[in-house]
């Protein structure tokens, strides 16, 4: 039978603990090699770049800093597999299917031998991405800083980071080891230099009150290119919260306020929860209450409030504020480009 086997959770923890308390010294060439040496990793002989941990699915790559990026890491990956059909396994049943014998990380048989049923890849690496956080959370406890899109987490001190996420688009958990000073340093070069609200480094993130965040830098997002640019940024951002703010271990709901705050009557109200979207505000509507919503449901979000800007008026972002709390915590939306109520001059007279 062919069956697809990926890496246990407790696994995975075990291996980015052991390469984070390494001694990775300024993180070149020869610190890598003691390292790999130390932990009896071994290099492929084709790239040096390419190492094997010795876990089976666990894929490892060296990046090393160049003048293009001055920042090295180490980079992790591990694919959901695509079971091949063996000699017993029958072919997909239609469109958009696959068929799978694993139901969790350690993929072992699930139900009746050589019984086939449809996959969610999506579904399997949301759970994947959700066992790995509570072990690595377990082991380290919990991340201090989190956000998306990616649904990503960071362990953070002042000489090394840890960063867990998962990437639909490659169908994989992704994770890295970094130096954290160089490594936030071009994170904010990348929000300074950044065309628009696109291609920024993260768009939202919630932090909890702690020392190893004490020096951390949190940009507010680059001033939206033009109407458009907000309008096509907002419903992303919003899809991106609603799905990622379960998995990245966040309980408490993420209230937002976005619009002319000094004027309550043109402001919309949202509330982002583990399992509800709550958005208030809208002209002609009432509350509108989403269960156990998805991305799509904050895309529609996203589009009725350009809808009630519209309405009102507000074609610039520039004429917005944002205000944005959740309980025990700090969250920000540098990805909407609108600035927090208080922290531009013009909201002093």
């Amino acid at each position: 039978m062919a069956a697809s086997v990926m890496p246990a959770a407790d696994t995975l923890t075990r291996t980015l603990l052991a390469a984070r308390e390494a001694d990775w010294g300024t993180w070149t060439r020869d610190d890598l090699e003691r390292v790999v040496a130390t932990l009896s990793w071994r290099t492929a002989a084709h790239d040096s770049s390419e190492l094997d941990p010795g876990v089976p699915g666990l894929t490892c790559r060296w990046e090393p800093a160049d003048d293009a990026d001055p920042c090295p890491a180490l980079h992790f990956e591990v694919p959901i597999p695509v079971p091949a059909p063996g000699p017993d396994l029958p072919a997909p049943s239609g469109p958009g299917r696959n068929l799978g014998f694993g139901a969790g990380l350690s993929g072992e048989s699930w139900g009746l031998p050589g019984a086939a049923f449809p996959r969610d890849r999506e579904r399997e690496l949301d759970a994947a991405h959700t066992r790995l956080v509570a072990a690595v959370t377990a082991a380290m406890g919990p991340a201090p800083w989190r956000g998306g899109p990616g649904a990503w987490l960071r362990w953070r001190s002042r000489t090394i980071t840890l960063r867990l996420a998962r990437d639909h688009a490659r169908g994989a958990l992704t994770m890295e080891l970094f130096p954290t000073t160089t490594w936030e340093a071009r994170e904010q070069r990348r929000f300074a230099s950044a065309p628009g609200l696109t291609g920024l480094p993260y768009a939202w993130c919630v932090s909890r009150p702690d020392m190893a965040l004490a020096e951390l830098f949190l940009p507010f997002g680059p001033d939206p290119r033009d109407w458009d640019d907000f309008a096509v940024a907002l419903p992303e951002l919003l899809a991106s919260a609603v799905t990622d703010l379960p998995l990245v271990g966040w309980i408490e709901p993420i209230l937002l306020v976005i619009g002319d705050v000094a004027r309550p009557s043109r402001t919309v109200e949202l509330r982002i929860g583990q399992d509800r979207l709550e958005l208030g505000g809208i002209p002609g509507l009432s509350r509108q209450v989403w269960l156990r919503p998805g991305a799509e449901h904050g895309r529609r979000a996203g589009g009725l409030l350009l809808d009630a800007f519209a309405q009102w008026g507000i074609t610039a972002a520039a004429g917005m504020r944002v205000r944005a709390w959740t309980s025990g915590g700090y969250v920000d939306f540098p990805g909407l480009g609108i600035r927090p109520e208080g922290t531009h001059p013009d909201d002093l007279t």
